[in-house]
């Protein structure tokens, strides 16, 4: 009965109330916001318990000790080492990586939100990916507008064209480039969102075969037991997304970041 009366798509539905603690009769409501509000609140406080401490071992000269803390550190550097550094250059990655440490934990933690039960991924919002992909043009702009100054930032749009009409040319073209730019802004939301939104939605739908299932006999021990398989193997594949959607859109937003700050290459 409990199966049955919970919402399936629960982990990519933005509600004022948890549904799971209405069904338990809890009256649960919840205090600020949204429930995508508050797992990001929970995101953004798991990077603080975490990530806070190991800067603090390592600023201090403590080597990270254990699989957990190593781990941790791992990734950092391989966002350092291998995302950063080939796109941003030596020069620009120290002052540049910080973000994209933040970024790349961020999305990690709130991807990660949604394997549990009852919970959810904030990144199956399309809003929530929107802001983020928002903060990740303000950088990439941001940064090549303080770096070049805003005269010469702008004039890099306007190519000189040597022939009849050149000036009109370069302005298309330079409209060319800013309409580029806002479709890459909206292919980041995009890209993130429609992964998690559809892993989640997928394992709604093979659980809504349980449901539907529970009144054919003894058809229904198959239908479940290969249900709940099926959902566990798709759940390892969600983790392994979780990753991988984090690694894209961190790895998206350096090349990006790094074409306007070294628009010469």
């Amino acid at each position: 009965m409990l199966l049955a009366s919970l919402n399936p798509f629960e982990h990519v539905l933005d509600t004022e109330h948890w549904h799971f603690f209405e069904t338990m009769h809890l009256g649960f409501k919840l205090p600020i916001g949204t429930k995508f509000l508050v797992l990001q609140l929970i995101a953004a406080g798991l990077m603080c318990a975490f990530f806070i401490p190991l800067a603090r071992k390592i600023k201090g000269g403590q080597p990270p000790r254990g699989w957990f803390w190593n781990a941790l550190e791992v990734l950092l550097t391989y966002i350092r080492d291998n995302v950063a550094k080939p796109c941003l250059g030596d020069h620009d990655c120290d002052k540049y990586t910080p973000f994209l440490w933040t970024i790349f934990l961020y999305i990690l933690f709130c991807n990660l939100l949604g394997m549990f039960p009852f919970m959810g991924s904030p990144t199956g919002s399309f809003w929530v990916t929107s802001a983020l992909a928002i903060c990740a043009f303000a950088v990439i702009h941001g940064a090549a507008i303080m770096k070049h100054g805003p005269i010469h930032y702008l004039h890099s749009y306007m190519p000189h064209v040597d022939a009849p009409g050149g000036f009109f040319i370069g302005l298309f073209i330079a409209g060319i480039e800013i309409f580029g730019h806002l479709i890459k802004t909206f292919v980041l939301a995009t890209r993130l969102f429609a992964n998690i939104f559809a892993g989640h939605t997928v394992l709604a739908v093979i659980l809504l075969l349980i449901v539907m299932a529970k009144d054919v006999g003894l058809l229904f021990w198959p239908i479940a037991i290969s249900s709940v398989l099926g959902v566990t193997a798709l759940s390892f594949l969600e983790l392994f997304v979780a990753f991988l959607q984090a690694f894209v859109f961190t790895y998206l937003t350096a090349i990006f970041l790094g074409s306007t700050l070294h628009p010469e290459h």
